[in-house]
């Protein structure tokens, strides 16, 4: 399945010092870690880590020194005990790094990181973050933790195991508008000024740092987090996309809300109305969706359960989004089984939904309307607390 893509209206690795021995470790994060890097550090708006997790980088990878093991030899003894260890750790690498179908294609190496569920290239320069500049390894390895953590919000609401997926996620990020059309000809089988997904079955992505639009740290970081959960939902358990028939009310809604948790706004659209420069409140939904659900008394769900995810409005997204919330809030539990429904596509949205929740969609939607007016704020975005009344916290 295809999908029209999203429109907006450092890692610090302490290199390998000559003369250390392989019986001293070289720890990926013996520096003072960045937020989003591979080391546990701050996730960017919340106070947890991210944890630490194994992956391959093309930059490391490439050392003459340590080869991407990050040891290396020491030349006054005769080995440590991880030698064998590191020799194998060496020879894994450097079969990883053996040219692939995109680098057979550009005669040359694409700069990758690959981590447990994606495939990435990040084939950039330096890209703006406010005043500061980010060059391409950090910037790979903030969007590294960045999808790896939606990976494991999707894993926990889901109840993902590594069998479910049958792919790994290859998402691209290339530096020209030439080189971004020439790997969509090559490996999506269309071309298109702007990006482009092709969703299910060996999911893949691909972007350029298109000016306006994806030219920032922020823009890349965030239509990454923003596609990574649409692939993975996609590919997970049935190599089927619900969102063009029976299933966008969930696949819009959860789109943002990975985003959304991750950088505490939304900027980004699978939808052909994205094209204007326009995003919906701005990105943050909390409290104009609940003003807009004490104003408008009928019923949202009923219409938006049979539209495609790019069929919908900036403000039916947000809608999505905001159902998702509390369906991850208050039946996390039947998500699975209600994805796996939707993936069959034999019966109708609603009727799914009814089943799962155990009430009928107006009953569903009253539901939801009181978690809403309990929980979002009138003014700001900050969640309240569950019986806070009138307090916000």
């Amino acid at each position: 399945m295809t999908g029209r893509g999203s429109r907006r209206p450092k890692a610090r690795i302490r290199p390998p010092v000559q003369g250390e021995a392989l019986s001293e470790a070289h720890p990926a994060g013996s520096a003072r870690p960045t937020p989003g890097s591979t080391t546990p550090g701050p996730r960017p708006g919340r106070g947890r880590p991210w944890g630490s997790r194994a992956w391959t980088a093309y930059a490391p990878a490439a050392c003459k020194v340590c080869a991407g093991t990050l040891w290396a030899d020491c030349q006054r003894c005769d080995g440590g005990s991880r030698v064998e260890a590191v020799a194998k750790r060496r020879a894994d690498i450097e079969t990883w790094l053996r040219p692939n179908p995109l680098d057979a294609l550009f005669g040359r190496i694409a700069p990758r990181v690959e981590t447990q569920h994606f495939a990435l290239v990040v084939d950039v320069s330096e890209l703006p973050e406010g005043r500061k500049k980010v060059g391409p390894h950090a910037l790979a390895h903030r969007i590294a933790a960045d999808v790896e953590h939606v990976a494991e919000r999707v894993a926990e609401h889901y109840r993902i195991e590594p069998s479910d997926y049958r792919a790994k996620m290859r998402m691209w990020l290339w530096r020209t508008l030439a080189d971004h059309q020439k790997a969509m000809q090559r490996f999506l089988g269309t071309t298109t000024t702007g990006d482009f997904k092709l969703l299910g079955r060996d999911p893949v992505f691909s972007v350029w740092t298109e000016p306006g639009n994806f030219d920032d740290v922020y823009k890349v970081r965030s239509v990454f987090a923003h596609n990574s959960a649409h692939m993975l939902t996609s590919n997970a358990i049935e190599e089927v996309w619900v969102g063009d028939e029976g299933g966008g009310w969930l696949d819009a809604g959860l789109g943002h809300w990975y985003e959304y948790e991750i950088f505490g706004r939304t900027s980004n659209y699978c939808i052909e109305e994205a094209t204007a420069p326009s995003n919906w409140e701005k990105g943050v939904w909390r409290a104009p969706i609940r003003r807009r659900l004490e104003r408008e008394r009928d019923p949202f769900l009923p219409g938006l359960l049979p539209k495609h995810t790019g069929a919908m409005s900036q403000a039916e997204s947000a809608i999505s989004w905001s159902f998702y919330d509390f369906l991850v809030a208050r039946h996390s539990d039947v998500l699975r089984a209600m994805l796996a429904d939707l993936k069959k596509k034999q019966r109708s949205p609603r009727a799914i939904l009814e089943e799962h929740l155990g009430q009928d969609l107006f009953e569903i939607e009253r539901a939801w309307r009181a978690w809403v007016a309990e929980t979002y704020p009138i003014k700001g975005d900050e969640p309240r607390a569950p019986g806070a009344g009138g307090k916000k916290r």
